[in-house]
């Protein structure tokens, strides 16, 4: 099989933030017919940021002033292998026209599930659908109950993903309590992850697993399937590194701050943390004595978003 394409992908959104553009293949295309976020090939020696201007100023005549790297994907199709360089564009000029007769058109990231994308675009929308506040449960309960009221009451108050890290003993008890908490889960379209093994994965109707980063290096390569979420917790450049290699979807960065429940823990600060997350090729969640007031200085030092704990039940009670 010849050597990897490297190809340049953009991401645009409307005004308000809530909806993407995506573009149909033409027949005349490869895999023509198929949906895809816009971009193309990269020249030889050609920066991906060049690419980028290049590639939209001719598929939709906007001129990009602005962007940031999102995520690198490879994929192996039967034919042909390429490497997709993902960027979010902050600023163009320009009105978005098709110059090239494909189709073009405005969609909300949740509806995007629904159409025939092309497979190395699917990993694109899941990175996409994963929001900005990231809450994870207590450590300890005294029963399922306790945790099922409490997850509810999150679902209801829009909280999008959700993550058990439970010392609850994983019985028959536990199962039963997993799915009913799928299904209250479903309801309010969160994504409920369970901090644990891959395997846990063919036993609890989880959307996806969050490594522990001793747990991390057990693998060699991607554990669950890509149908999944993948996580993991990360604090050094050896773990990041490691996550990269295992194609995981996201990972946490802490301690950032101080926190309560682990004092002796050095936090490694908002310099440290940036420079950490310029190492990971997918998006990167800040962890560690933060509440939402944090979310922006958050953004501002490469994180996709945070992840909350204690501070969880002052935002969604």
């Amino acid at each position: 099989m010849n050597s990897r394409i490297h190809v340049v992908v953009g991401i645009i959104f409307d005004a308000n933030k809530d909806k993407v553009l995506i573009s149909k293949r033409t027949k005349k295309q490869h895999l023509g017919g198929y949906w895809e976020f816009p971009g193309g090939k990269i020249k030889s020696n050609e920066k991906p940021f060049l690419a980028l201007k290049r590639e939209l100023g001719e598929e939709l005549g906007i001129d990009v002033k602005d962007a940031v790297s999102l995520v690198q994907i490879n994929h192996d199709y039967t034919d042909r292998r390429v490497c997709l360089d993902v960027w979010v564009v902050q600023k163009y000029t320009g009105e978005l026209v098709s110059q090239e007769g494909q189709e073009i058109k405005w969609l909300r990231k949740n509806n995007l599930y629904n159409q025939k994308f092309l497979e190395a675009n699917k990993y694109i929308i899941k990175i996409l659908c994963l929001p900005e506040i990231y809450g994870i449960s207590d450590n300890y309960y005294n029963n399922f109950s306790e945790v099922f009221s409490q997850a509810k009451n999150y679902f209801s108050s829009g909280l999008k993903i959700f993550q058990l890290r439970l010392k609850l003993e994983k019985n028959n008890e536990f199962l039963e309590g997993i799915k009913q908490l799928s299904v209250e889960a479903k309801k309010s379209d969160t994504r409920l992850i369970l901090n644990g093994k891959a395997s846990d994965i063919d036993y609890f109707p989880v959307d996806g697993i969050h490594l522990k980063s001793k747990e991390l290096f057990k693998y060699t390569h991607r554990p669950i399937s890509e149908d999944y979420i993948l996580g993991a917790s990360c604090h050094n450049k050896s773990e990041i590194y490691h996550a990269v290699k295992l194609n995981i979807d996201y990972i946490f960065i802490s301690p950032v701050l101080s926190t309560t429940s682990h004092p002796i823990c050095n936090p490694i600060g908002w310099d440290n943390f940036k420079e950490l997350s310029k190492l990971a090729k997918f998006p990167v969640y800040a962890l560690g004595g933060l509440s939402a007031n944090h979310l922006e200085m958050a953004k501002r030092n490469g994180a996709h978003g945070i992840a909350m704990i204690s501070s969880l039940k002052d935002l969604f009670s």
